[in-house]
């Protein structure tokens, strides 16, 4: 779709900070992160809602998000646990009308500082204030390193 950024990331042509790419889907780093190390897990066909993907595929972005969240330690991103979640459709907050998951890396005891960081996060995308390439591509390279040694 011509105008989704995230088929726009798919293709190419718009910057990501790249964690994983497969022929089915990819993950990058979400520019308006709820914490350092929050990834984005796509489709590279373009769907709105998870019930417009197949089976397969559905499970395979699942799977995606799995891996990237068992790689997070070895990469250097602290994580204790992990939310991983879709909002599905714009009544659910889905900001960008492109199927994601969320791995959202947590730490004991961050709850406060999550919730604070979810309420900055829809000041920033509605400020445009997304976090700096730089930041993200610290983080992205490790991750992708890990992922690529293919242990998890």
């Amino acid at each position: 779709m011509s105008d989704c950024i995230f088929c726009a990331i798919s293709a190419g042509t718009a910057p990501a900070s790249l964690v994983w790419r497969d022929a089915q889907s990819m993950a990058f780093m979400d520019v308006f992160p709820w914490a350092p190390g929050h990834v984005l897990v796509i489709p590279h066909r373009h769907a709105v809602h998870l019930h417009e993907l197949d089976t397969e595929l559905r499970s395979h972005l699942f799977e995606v998000a799995n891996r990237v969240r068992q790689a997070m330690p070895a990469a250097g991103i602290p994580c204790d646990g992990a939310h991983f979640f879709v909002n599905d459709g714009k009544a659910a907050n889905q900001s960008v009308p492109h199927v994601h998951v969320h791995v959202l890396p947590r730490r004991w005891g961050d709850g406060k500082k999550v919730l604070a960081s979810f309420t900055a996060r829809w000041a920033k995308l509605a400020l445009g204030r997304a976090a700096a390439r730089g930041e993200l591509d610290q983080l992205a390279g490790p991750l992708r390193a890990e992922l690529e040694k293919g242990r998890v």
